[in-house]
């Protein structure tokens, strides 16, 4: 009954979230309006962004999509914090209509890829790979820099998403207090979670995703993120332990008191950061076989 009773709560948050249309009306602190309208900008406007840079992009193409962002269009030039997105649904829009009148893709929309297929040295990819592991003893004299942390996210924004909505969020916190109040709340940092001198809570904007076949698209798209803010932070030379959120809508709603994250933002994972102490040591972590990994057919 316990399960059944989160799957009911979890059914209720979402279908609030995403409960949205043109020119809907009525609010819910569950649904986050703006967050709903950019998506579904984002949605229609990538569809033109990715037709472009198909093989052989057909003649013409992307009339409906356009008729769609010309509706969206006019709500969201009625509200504030969309103006980025705008502009790249009006550049996606001419863009198009210039390719259908004259055959000329856009460099601008759908530029030509900067990456020539060359490969990187797979000694050093295999050294990097295999040096990253869980870190659970972190240098309690070493602060993280916020301004590291900036460029770690700001790298991990490229990080794919379905339809390019990137609604994955990054909640970083380095006061000693607020790190206690949220680990305090997760059950796996137990024995390392006073070394810890930094934290992420990686969450997904709920609004951003569309009906029942996206219901659990927040936890592949905000699991991307994760691990791209965890190969990042190896880069950067900083140890990181993901600490899992597998925890009741109770426990959730206790977390984000604490770590003031919005009521439209779904926790995905917490990660802990830091400096290796000295000569830590790392779980052993035996790796399964390939021939368990891999099945070709």
């Amino acid at each position: 009954m316990a399960i059944a009773g989160e799957f009911f709560r979890d059914y209720q948050i979402y279908a609030a979230a995403t409960a949205w249309d043109y020119g809907s009306t009525g609010r819910d602190v569950r649904r986050d309006e703006r967050e709903a309208l950019v998506s579904r900008l984002t949605i229609a406007y990538h569809g033109l962004e990715k037709g472009a840079s198909l093989p052989t992009p057909r003649r013409p193409f992307g009339l409906t999509r356009s008729q769609t962002l010309r509706r969206l269009l006019e709500q969201a030039r009625c509200r504030d914090g969309t103006d980025e997105s705008i502009a790249h649904a009006e550049s996606a829009m001419a863009a198009v209509a210039s390719f259908n009148e004259g055959g000329e893709i856009s460099d601008l929309v759908t530029p030509r890829s900067a990456w020539d297929g060359a490969a990187f040295e797979a000694s050093a990819v295999e050294q990097f790979v295999r040096n990253r592991h869980s870190v659970r003893n972190f240098d309690m004299h070493r602060s993280v820099d916020a301004g590291v942390i900036a460029d770690v996210v700001s790298l991990a924004g490229t990080t794919p998403s379905v339809c390019n909505r990137r609604s994955y969020r990054a909640h970083f916190y380095d006061d000693p207090e607020a790190i206690a109040g949220l680990l305090s709340l997760q059950n796996g940092n137990a024995g390392f979670g006073h070394t810890v001198p930094a934290l992420i809570v990686v969450t997904e904007r709920r609004s951003a995703f569309v009906g029942a076949g996206e219901r659990n698209q927040r936890w592949v798209d905000g699991g991307l993120f994760a691990m791209s803010l965890v190969w990042l932070l190896h880069a950067f030379g900083l140890g990181s332990c993901f600490l899992n959120w597998s925890q009741p809508n109770s426990q959730t709603r206790r977390l984000r008191a604490i770590g003031r994250i919005p009521e439209t933002e779904d926790v995905i994972v917490l990660i802990a950061i830091g400096y290796p102490a000295e000569g830590h040591r790392v779980a052993r972590s035996p790796e399964r076989s390939l021939s368990d990994l891999l099945e070709r057919h």
